[in-house]
């Protein structure tokens, strides 16, 4: 960066590129999640409230601002949770400036304190056996693209994979002989191997077989239109991309499936398949089992859902009664992988 550079651009680049890879030891994708927060913060500054980033510096970093960025991430559309998220990259890098500018200690502790607002139990969206069934084989295996997109869908179900784990995948971590496998990188730099089915074994080395014949072992399993890795966005695309073509012919259909509903749908199909829940935890990469409970009770209340729908039959029956700028700073955050 030039000398002009502001002290807040000085401090973005070392939070990401030094403090939370070096001193931390976090993870990349972590440290991805944490960068999204600063450029959405970025974004929030330069269009909301009309400020030139060249100009902008840690003195202007306070209470006040982050309080007002999180109220203009809820307008936007964004969950409590969501919120929470990017209070919370915030506030590590109000933690880091601190120790790199003492004389702004004060207000920067201010920004610390904010309390994250609490969540409510959340609805766990997911689609119907039916309705996965239906959208993983919609792009059409006749086509290169349709075989991609529908080897990535397949795969983002079948495994239960984050959508970042899917685009992480390289052809080193798939095994599609007998009882076929694919070795995800999760969540503290973690990995796990799970079992996916013999049809997804047999679609992966198709496609393996068409499009990825001769790439090295240690290259990406799914990749772009021009050969690059897939990104999270990418994988988006293809889901809107097969919703929308769903939906010219069934309304029913959801509106909006995000890639996380695969996931989701995959641990409900499991519950409701009788697998334990102990062996749901192992396969999603849960650390505590409390984590995976959250699918035990939305299968709770769907049986609830459905035992009162049968209510008013059996009551009528036995006769009872009725119960979503500066480019130099920008163009870093952008480039950063």
């Amino acid at each position: 960066m030039s000398v002009n550079t502001t002290d807040f651009a000085r401090m973005v680049t070392g939070f990401l590129t030094d403090y939370l890879p070096l001193q931390r030891g976090y993870s990349k994708n972590t440290i991805l999640s944490y960068r999204d927060a600063l450029k959405l913060f970025i974004v929030f500054l330069t269009e909301e409230k009309e400020i030139q980033l060249s100009k902008f510096t840690m003195s202007g970093f306070t209470r006040i601002l982050v309080v007002e960025f999180l109220e203009w991430c809820r307008a936007k559309g964004a969950s409590v949770s969501t919120a929470n998220q990017r209070l919370a990259a915030l506030k590590s890098f109000a933690s880091y400036a601190q120790i790199e500018r003492i004389d702004y200690m004060a207000p920067l502790q201010d920004v610390q304190g904010i309390r994250s607002r609490r969540t409510e139990g959340k609805e766990i969206a997911f689609l119907s056996v039916e309705q996965m069934t239906l959208l993983i084989n919609q792009p059409d295996v006749n086509t290169r693209c349709g075989l991609r997109h529908r080897t990535a869908l397949t795969l983002l179900y079948d495994s239960g994979c984050r959508v970042q784990e899917l685009c992480d995948i390289r052809l080193c971590d798939v095994n599609t002989g007998n009882n076929p496998t694919v070795k995800l990188h999760g969540k503290g730099d973690k990995y796990r191997t799970v079992v996916i089915s013999d049809s997804t074994g047999s679609l992966l080395k198709e496609y393996i077989s068409r499009q990825r014949n001769g790439a090295l072992q240690n290259q990406p399993l799914i990749v772009n239109r021009t050969g690059r890795k897939l990104s999270r966005d990418g994988v988006q695309y293809m889901i809107d991309k097969y919703v929308r073509e769903i939906q010219a012919e069934n309304k029913a259909f959801p509106d909006h499936v995000h890639c996380h509903q695969f996931r989701h749908s995959k641990a409900m199909h499991m519950l409701a398949a009788g697998i334990n829940i102990v062996y749901i935890r192992d396969f999603l990469g849960h650390e505590d089992i409390s984590t995976t409970q959250v699918y035990s009770r939305a299968d709770n209340r769907l049986k609830n859902e459905a035992i009162n729908a049968l209510a008013p039959k059996l009551v009528a029956e036995t006769g009872l009664p009725d119960w979503r700028a500066d480019q130099d700073l920008l163009g870093f955050l952008n480039s950063f992988r």
